[in-house]
């Protein structure tokens, strides 16, 4: 039996797609191992959102070579669909296949011809004369308490920024009636738990015909029965529509919590970000949403040393993620990812100088965090409990629905069950709860 070893970089899209891989290889007669261990075949799911993105995949490249030297080497991912050229020049890797031919790298890892000439393969199309979601396969369950369905792929939109769109294509939407199946045979399985996932989830249902919304499906997959709960990936502001937000604040499936990406908290740099929204909008969304949806954690995405961010500049996304009601933040450095306008941007910002940035809102984000769970201290919540436990603590390990880490003292048989907890101990890193009889 082939062993394949899989190592995923990045967004939650790329790690679900990488537990479909492995369904499959199962599948399919080849035994799935740890990518510390010893495999015929390395598959490397690339990220390409930042350059250290870039370095990471070319550490894991090469770290897979080293364990076997006489390992194929597949590269897969948003790197290998924008820089393939780049990759090939790498000594180590043997197949380098786009986000389209993905899908199919069960059948190729069994097609010899591909890996008999000395030099690397390229299979990559052009993801942009893609127009319709073509996944064959769309949610993975394998060894979770959740399950995760991709619902659309793709990104209309041209952040002067971002590489994504160069990577995955424009948005492409799985139909309402595949979904709809999906969630009925995961919540036929037992799952308590449904994700939707996608590049840019906002956009469902807008390239379909007749068109649809994000609302809309949600509205469908309420009347599932026997789903008890479901969670959303990022979702842009300006998709927040009055429909949609109605339709969270009735849901009573909905797991509150949201993550929303902000970006920067200075209107200039969004400009230059060429995000659709101003500061003031997202920050009455923010509080909006959290007036009407009581306990509701939000998270945001941050970008410090974006070109032209002065002192002034940073100071105004630092006072304003200080006063918005966010629960947790990502914060990332920025990078010139080729390709794209900022670039070329004049005023680009020294590196010293993004890392101090980064430090101070990765301090702020910490606070904010310890903040959230300090207010659901004595809150009754729903959590799931794992499969597994807490390797530190030996103690049962759940999320609640609105995104908390728990830690709960129970049984076994509690695992990949709903229960009621009470929050009754939070400090710097660790939030634990009992049990509500």
């Amino acid at each position: 039996m082939k062993k394949v070893a899989i190592n995923t970089l990045g967004c939650k899209a790329n790690q679900l797609e990488s537990s479909i891989l492995a369904d499959d290889l199962v599948k399919y007669g080849f035994e799935v191992v740890k990518f510390n261990e010893i495999a015929d075949f390395y598959i490397i799911n690339t990220c390409s959102v930042t350059g250290k993105s870039d370095n990471n995949s070319r550490y894991y490249i090469r770290q897979a070579k080293r364990r076997n030297p006489a390992a194929r080497i597949i590269v897969t991912g948003c790197y290998a669909q924008v820089a393939a050229e780049e990759i090939r020049q790498l000594e180590d890797v043997n197949l380098i296949i786009g986000n389209t031919e993905k899908q199919n790298l069960v059948e190729l890892l069994n097609n010899n011809e591909l890996f008999d000439d000395s030099e690397p393969q390229i299979l990559v199309s052009d993801i942009m004369q893609e127009k319709e979601f073509k996944d064959k396969k769309v949610l993975s369950a394998s060894g979770r308490t959740r399950a995760n369905i991709k619902i659309q792929d793709g990104c209309n939109f041209r952040c002067s920024y971002c590489i994504v769109p160069y990577a995955r294509g424009n948005s492409r939407s799985n139909n309402l009636n595949d979904i709809l199946e999906q969630v009925e045979l995961i919540t036929g399985q037992g799952f308590q738990e449904l994700v939707l996932s996608g590049i840019h989830l906002g956009q469902w249902g807008l390239d379909l015909k007749p068109k649809s919304s994000l609302a809309n499906l949600i509205k469908e997959i309420e009347q599932v029965e026997g789903l008890k709960r479901f969670r959303l990936s990022s979702i842009d502001p300006i998709e927040f529509t009055d429909d949609l937000i109605e339709t969270l604040i009735n849901s009573k499936k909905f797991c509150r919590h949201l993550h929303i990406s902000l970006q920067s908290g200075n209107n200039e740099i969004l400009k230059l970000m060429r995000r659709r929204y101003s500061v003031e909008y997202y920050s009455d969304l923010i509080n909006n949403l959290t007036k009407n949806i009581p306990n509701l954690a939000i998270g945001s995405d941050i970008i410090v040393g974006f070109p032209g961010e002065t002192d002034e500049f940073f100071n105004d996304t630092y006072k304003n993620l200080e006063n918005l009601p966010i629960s947790y933040i990502h914060v990332f450095t920025y990078s010139k990812r080729k390709g794209t306008p900022a670039a070329e941007m004049e005023n680009q910002i020294p590196q010293g100088i993004k890392k101090i940035r980064n430090n101070m809102l990765t301090e702020l984000a910490a606070g904010k965090n310890l903040e959230f769970r300090k207010s659901q201290l004595n809150q009754e919540l729903e959590v799931l409990i794992e499969l597994t436990r807490d390797k530190k603590t030996g103690l049962l390990k759940g999320r609640s629905d609105n995104y908390i880490p728990v830690l709960i003292n129970g049984k076994d048989d509690l695992k990949n069950k709903l229960i009621k907890i009470v929050i009754t101990e939070i400090d710097q890193v660790t939030t634990k709860g009992e049990i509500l009889i």
